[in-house]
């Protein structure tokens, strides 16, 4: 006890222990310094936090944020996304912050990224640059640490599940996939510096009965692409042509994926199936099915995976 300031030990229990409040925070009450409240634990034998422990509670956020749903179909789609377009950090030792960054000149996907992620944190947009790219960031708790680890693979227990997949290729096509018109016919095509990630979605598509070539480079490492960028690794892609495959990716995908614009294409596509095949024929090019073969590519009815 100093200068009269008696802190009892059940009340400083109460505020250390119970209500997670610090040193400092104890010593505004009671008019007094945090070393006074620090003498005072160790006089009352409470353990006084470590510095990890200290760190998380030391850094209260301005803005809420709420925990992660815990919906294992939206992990997928958000490890996709994070895997194709996010840049993703912890912005302290104890990971308790989790920033989530990017930079698009896409309008359609800062809407994404604020569909996304507002319902848990706050969001912030920067106002476009010369050229038209816009800002974005978003601080969320550490129920998000999940979203930390970005390796060129997808993890198992996506991949054994249906439902899982199709909710993580969602996030990785509404970052890195095209769905197009070329040459008045549709084409979905991924180009990413993913080789891993490429190989293991095209397996699993020949698993499910979607017929595509393996990954291809596309672009080498050291050249420049259209905007002058040089990339500092292969570009590989995948492109699926037919259109038995193409509807079938397209019915995968469709219940996850949230891109405004890409879910416009697929209608645009379907529709140009839809089109070609009432006014030629409903038989797919043998060039497709010998090339396929020569590759080691064999038709594989779909499975139910759930």
């Amino acid at each position: 006890m100093l200068f009269n300031i008696n802190i009892p030990k059940k009340e400083l229990e109460e505020l250390y222990l119970k209500e997670k409040l610090s040193s400092p925070g104890i010593a505004g009450k009671f008019n007094c310094s945090p070393g006074f409240v620090r003498n005072e634990l160790r006089r009352h034998r409470i353990p006084i936090r470590t510095i990890q422990e200290a760190l998380p509670l030391s850094n209260k956020p301005i803005y809420p944020r709420y925990n992660f749903s815990g919906n294992l179909e939206e992990e997928a789609y958000l490890i996709g996304l994070r895997k194709g377009d996010l840049y993703i950090h912890s912005a302290n030792q104890a990971n308790s912050t989790i920033l989530v960054n990017t930079n698009s000149s896409k309008p359609e996907m800062i809407k994404l990224l604020i569909q996304i992620f507002s319902p848990y944190g706050h969001v912030w947009q920067g106002n476009p640059d010369k050229v038209g790219v816009v800002g974005f960031h978003c601080y969320l708790n550490k129920t998000f640490s999940f979203l930390l680890e970005k390796k060129d693979r997808i993890e198992p227990w996506i991949l054994r599940n249906r439902k899982y997949f199709a909710a993580f290729s969602a996030g990785y096509v509404d970052a890195e996939g095209t769905f197009c018109l070329c040459g008045g016919k549709a084409v979905f095509s991924i180009k990413s510096q993913d080789k891993n990630i490429l190989h293991q979605i095209q397996a699993k598509l020949i698993e499910l009965g979607i017929l595509l070539r393996p990954p291809q480079i596309v672009r080498k490492q050291g050249t420049r692409d259209k905007g002058g960028t040089i990339s500092n690794k292969d570009i590989w892609g995948i492109s699926v042509y037919r259109k038995d495959s193409l509807l079938k990716l397209i019915d995968l995908l469709n219940p996850y994926l949230k891109h405004a614009d890409k879910r416009k294409r697929i209608k645009i596509l379907k529709n140009n199936i839809f089109w070609r095949n009432k006014e030629y024929n409903r038989h797919q090019s043998t060039k497709w099915d010998k090339l396929y073969l020569r590759e080691g590519v064999k038709y594989v009815r779909s499975l139910t995976l759930e």
